[in-house]
């Protein structure tokens, strides 16, 4: 797969059968040599370390009930600071909504001038060709002192490669190893916001827990 030059980019974006979208885009200078700059939400999801004793994604019976006492959607106003601490793990999301074409995909990375403060953007890396929503960052704290991030704030970058064939992030029925037909396609879809965990929708999950949790 080839990565997209700034030419390149500006060229897909204005492509009027299969665009890519990113909006809003509120500086140009955004657009990098290779990259494209994203920034920071509104929305985070916070732990709470006290309210459960533990998550167990292979528990579906209970795994729900864990994550919502567990985890907390808020929302941080411009210019409103949130804090994030040392070892702390929140989940965050892209101010701008992404829409991919079915030509491309698109991988995201930390800046590397917060990754000098110790802030790791731990996010799943891969986006999907079709993709179209805002996208979720896993935000650690990995340094030795809280780190303030405002909404706004340039958090991250797309790289964006060219895909060989087209394909969908849409869910779609294709034949399965079993000879049956299964469900293929992402969990998250269109998403406006940083998005809980869906790995009970993983349908091996259970298989590999504790005999009384399936």
């Amino acid at each position: 797969m080839s990565v997209l030059t700034r030419n390149a980019i500006l060229e897909q974006m204005t492509n009027p059968d299969d665009p890519l979208v990113i909006v809003p885009l509120l500086d140009e200078r955004q657009i990098g040599a290779s990259s494209v700059d994203v920034r920071l939400g509104h929305q985070f999801i916070i732990l709470r370390r006290a309210a459960v004793t533990h998550v167990d994604p292979t528990d579906r019976r209970r795994l729900a009930t864990q994550i919502q006492r567990s985890q907390h959607k808020i929302r941080v106003s411009l210019h409103e600071p949130f804090i994030i601490h040392p070892g702390q793990l929140a989940l965050g999301a892209t101010l701008e909504y992404i829409s991919l074409p079915t030509s491309l995909t698109a991988t995201v990375e930390g800046r590397s001038s917060w990754g000098r403060l110790g802030l790791i953007i731990a996010t799943a890396c891969n986006v999907d060709p079709g993709f179209k929503g805002c996208i979720t960052l896993e935000l650690v704290n990995n340094g030795e002192v809280p780190l303030v991030l405002y909404p706004g704030v340039r958090i991250a970058q797309l790289v964006f490669h060219r895909a060989e064939k087209k394909a969908s992030y849409r869910e779609e029925q294709v034949p399965s190893s079993t000879g049956q037909t299964a469900v293929a396609g992402g969990k998250y879809d269109c998403p406006v916001g940083p998005q809980f965990s869906r790995i009970d929708q993983d349908d091996e999950m259970p298989f590999w827990g504790a005999r009384d949790t399936m």
